[in-house]
């Protein structure tokens, strides 16, 4: 039989049994085992090396639908040449997916690779299997398939990467930049890490701002300088150049990722910088720090001068042209010269002191700059939309402890106990209120005159119902010296200074509140910075929430800093400074007329940095919160603690008091045995 008149004669004839199968068909793929008797009969008629040829010429001529009929007809023989199956299954799969008939396509190549393992190894497997299971969204099985072929070792890169990239575009979520990151970290070399580069940073360039802008979301200070995290950043900061006063910032991101990113294919990312360089010229960024150099607090503001140097002279080093100025808060007059900076110096940090921030409220002058205030509250001013802080507030304190005593410690019931002056009260409130918040319970509230310390011991045993309990042991004819029952809450807040503090937390041991948490203010951790000779022993349950930690990475790194400059030992002031300058720089200059939007806009970006204090985060209303570390006290200093270490003091401090009470149990056992022998008739 003449092949090309065969071949017509079949197409004609499936073409017919298509039509058929369309009309009587209204759901799901048909299966090409159940076609019309006809076409059977009609590829019956060829042999097997004729099938085999028509075949190929259906698959070269890319009539896939009736070159899968003629594969699924071939592969049904039994005298198929071993060598024609491998590419007959081949062929098939392709065919059955290009005809629409994803479930059989998927069932095709299940079978080519339990004829071959090595089909996994094949672009052409790999891409056919994802494309029909994404085609009939079998999403489960799709992304156990692509992650057990990206980690794969037996496999080709090639396959694995792809497999890694199919993986990340399934969703645009968490686990899609996990997995990249993943990828990134199991290259082979740096080359398959430029390429992975290469790859992502094109594929950004397609997305919508929109998209851009919900992947960024998912970045924190502790991936943003890691693939493929910073190289959103990049894209973002590359989207952010056009306009002028978003280029400094936008440089700064870039040059950063560059110089201390995970980036290998420097050349390329230090390219796309110098082209826009060239448009746009390198930015000069301009800020203000208004200290006192002079005066009470004059060792303060030179602690943050020194840091604030050490991250310009870094920042100088990167290429970026910061000016930082000084203005001195101690001196007359200092108001009008900070309204007297040159235009670039739009962004101001501090003041550290109550008074001078009420002179720069007064005179309005953060209308014109950007203020970041270095004190707990930015005075009157409305945070996130008047100014902003760039310091713990009295809730990030408390926050730190709720934190720890609810969450951790599953402790629900507390006491507050406060001295008769303002700090103590307002401390009183904010922890009354954020505990409520929480669904906690205060079943204890007392106050204590600060300087009237006879008094303290009353305070305290009325706190604990001290006198409520021995009465009761009295009223059951029990002994003075018999152990009272265990308070009503299990923490205490004591909102003092640590020096009145450790005054204080001796007389609960005094009134055997001996398993209580004591909760403190971020003073006691910072009057311990410099605490010696500290009777620590009853106060390892004693917590207080802190900034600055000197053996914490970012700590670790601003020695460093610090140690290559000679600019000595770095501690909370010169981490402020340090920190500040950093992140500020990343904000670039605004135009007259900047809005609060704009600048909440630039401060979510620019919080991405590794902090030497405990990081601070800015939401969308540009409200700062700081997750604080927590301390207990030391002989000589204080020492971090976490939740476990927490844990297992309390545990030991309930046993102690189990097996006392256990001990006076068995005695008084004792002396009633010992008492009825002696009253026994003789």
């Amino acid at each position: 039989m003449n092949h090309e008149k065969s071949f017509r004669l079949f197409s004609h004839i499936f073409a017919l049994v298509l039509v058929a199968a369309i009309l009587s068909t209204t759901t799901s793929c048909v299966s090409l085992q159940k076609q019309p008797i006809s076409s059977t009969i009609s590829t019956q008629m060829l042999s097997t090396n004729e099938l085999i040829k028509t075949a190929d010429q259906a698959w070269f001529k890319k009539d896939y639908i009736a070159s899968e009929l003629y594969y699924t007809r071939l592969l049904e023989r039994t005298d198929v040449p071993k060598r024609i199956i491998l590419p007959a299954l081949e062929r098939l799969s392709v065919s059955s997916y290009k005809s629409g008939h994803y479930h059989e396509a998927k069932a095709r190549l299940e079978q080519w690779k339990q004829q071959s393992p090595e089909a996994l190894s094949s672009e052409v497997w790999q891409k056919c299997y994802f494309d029909s299971l994404f085609a009939i969204k079998n999403f489960s099985t799709l992304r156990t398939h692509l992650a057990g072929t990206m980690e794969n070792g037996a496999l080709p890169w090639d396959i694995r990467s792809q497999a890694g990239k199919n993986l990340s575009s399934l969703d645009h979520n968490e686990e899609s930049l996990a997995a990249l990151e993943r990828l990134y970290s199991i290259a082979p070399n740096d080359d398959d890490r430029k390429e992975l580069e290469s790859w992502f940073i094109a594929s950004l360039g397609s997305k919508s701002d929109q998209e851009l802008k919900n992947n960024s979301e998912l970045i924190s200070g502790g991936n943003n300088l890691k693939f493929p995290y910073e190289l959103i950043l990049f894209e973002k900061a590359i989207r952010q150049s056009s306009a002028q006063e978003y280029w400094p910032m936008a440089w700064r991101t870039m040059s950063g990722i560059v110089h201390r990113g995970q980036i290998v294919d420097k050349h390329l990312f230090n390219k796309i910088i110098s082209t826009l360089e060239a448009k746009y010229g390198i930015p000069r960024v301009g800020i203000a720090l208004v200290l006192p150099i002079s005066g009470r607090f004059q060792d303060y503001g030179w602690k943050i001068i020194r840091g604030a140097g050490a991250a310009q002279w870094e920042l100088t080093k990167a290429g970026l042209d910061v000016d930082v100025q000084v203005i001195n808060t101690e001196e007359a007059g200092w108001v009008e010269r900070v309204q007297n900076l040159p235009p670039w110096y739009t962004v101001l940090g501090g003041p550290i002191n109550v008074k001078a921030f009420k002179e720069l409220e007064q005179s309005e002058t953060y209308a014109e700059k950007v203020t970041f205030s270095f004190l707990a509250k930015p005075g009157n001013l409305e945070e996130g939309k008047q100014a902003w802080r760039f310091f713990s507030s009295p809730e990030d304190q408390i926050r730190a402890s709720l934190d720890l005593a609810i969450n951790d410690l599953g402790i629900t019931d507390f006491a507050v106990l406060y001295p008769q002056e303002k700090f103590g009260r307002q401390m009183s409130k904010i922890f009354w209120n954020m505990a409520k918040s929480r669904g906690a319970k205060i079943t204890g509230m007392e106050s204590y005159p600060p300087n009237d310390f006879p008094k303290w011991g009353k305070v305290v045993g009325k706190l604990v119902k001290a006198p409520e309990k021995k009465a009761e042991n009295e009223a059951d004819g029990l002994d003075e010296d018999a152990p009272l029952t265990e308070t009503d809450f299990g923490a205490v807040f004591i909102p003092d200074t640590w020096r009145q503090a450790q005054l204080l937390i001796p007389h609960f041991f005094f009134h055997e509140a001996d398993t209580l948490v004591f909760l403190g203010p971020e003073l006691w951790s910072q009057a311990l910075n410099s605490a010696r000779d500290v009777e620590a022993h009853n106060l390892k349950l004693t917590v207080a929430p802190g900034a600055w930690w000197s053996a914490s990475e970012g700590a670790v790194r601003l020695k460093e800093v610090m140690n290559r400059e000679g600019l000595g030992t770095p501690d909370f002031w010169v981490a402020l400074g340090y920190d500040f300058i950093k992140f500020s720089s990343k904000l670039g200059t605004f135009s007259p007329g900047w809005t609060p939007e704009i600048v909440n806009e630039r401060i979510a970006d620019a919080q991405h940095i590794d902090f030497s204090l405990a990081p601070i985060h800015w939401d969308a209303d540009g409200k700062a919160n700081q997750k604080l570390f927590l301390f207990r006290p030391e002989r000589n200093g204080k020492t971090r603690i976490d939740a476990s270490i927490v844990k297992s003091t309390l545990a030991n401090a309930k046993n102690r008091r189990a097996r006392r009470i256990k001990a006076w149990d068995e005695t008084q056992a004792k002396l009633n045995d010992k008492n009825g022998a002696e009253t026994k008739p003789q």
